[in-house]
């Protein structure tokens, strides 16, 4: 593959996301909120993710880690679908909002749940990140000191 070849895909990736954001925003202004918006928001992370080149971090995950990420993933967006119809019943049922502040208000329960779901997500990755980049530090500098001992032992 060419240098511009992969700079290309990135950018294909980069404008993709960016394109369901966009379909996704006005799609929600022009008819209101529906449950797809829940599947295009992790296609467009995807992409992003994909251009930008995190999704390789991926594939250094162990079996046991993977599967933990992904249990962690299914609780939390079950529990932000939860808060999303918490925040819509409280919207339509008990305020009765109407019209634009309706939709403001939406939109605003969703971002807040979402980031709440990024944050949470982003520790659990970062902490297994930095538990796998200690062990094998800490296996290295075991290799390092038996290294030493042994070349000492010899001299």
């Amino acid at each position: 593959m060419e240098k511009g070849e992969g700079k290309l895909n990135k950018q294909t990736f980069n404008i993709i996301g960016w394109i369901l954001l966009l379909v996704m925003g006005v799609s929600w202004i022009v008819f209101g909120y529906s449950s797809w918006y829940l599947l295009l928001l992790p296609l467009s992370y995807i992409s992003f993710s994909i251009s930008d080149g995190s999704i390789k971090k991926l594939g250094k995950l162990s079996i046991s880690q993977a599967t933990l990420i992904l249990f962690a993933l299914a609780v939390s967006v079950g529990i932000v679908f939860g808060l999303i119809q918490l925040a819509n019943y409280v919207i339509n049922e008990k305020l009765h909002l109407t019209g634009v502040i309706k939709t403001v208000s939406q939109i605003i329960a969703i971002i807040i749940s979402l980031y709440l779901l990024s944050l949470r997500l982003a520790a659990l990755f970062i902490r297994y990140t930095v538990i796998q980049m200690l062990i094998k530090r800490k296996y290295c500098y075991t290799i390092l000191c038996q290294n030493r001992a042994h070349i000492c032992n010899k001299g």
